[in-house]
């Protein structure tokens, strides 16, 4: 059996952050996406040095985004295509956006767009 590195291990098992624990903090949502999209651009250039290279805390804020958006989209109808065209979305939100709403407000604007 292959072992599964610690980040990748946090990572999986982030994926199931319901969406009530994050709404206290937008700005978290924001930058967690952010570090998402990096972790898929480095994948795409890396291919597999990406899963090594990808930090605790990185891996375990992109979970807690890919947890929060899939959590979302289970719950509501989304225009978007996919769970990570809609993470790109709120990773393209302004951090200081995130004050002046909220987390169900985010996910919301990102599933429209």
């Amino acid at each position: 059996m292959k072992r599964i590195s610690l980040p990748i291990a946090f990572l999986l098992a982030s994926l199931f952050v319901p969406v009530t624990q994050a709404n206290d903090d937008p700005e978290h949502l924001i930058q967690s996406c952010q570090e998402l999209v990096d972790i898929y651009a480095k994948r795409d250039q890396q291919r597999l040095l990406a899963g090594v290279a990808t930090g605790l805390s990185e891996a375990l804020r992109a979970g807690y985004c890919m947890g929060v958006v899939d959590e979302y989209r289970r719950r509501y109808e989304c225009a978007t295509d996919d769970w990570f065209t809609q993470a790109q979305r709120v990773a393209e939100m302004p951090v200081s956006f995130g004050p002046r709403t909220s987390v169900d407000e985010l996910l919301e604007m990102s599933c429209e767009i």
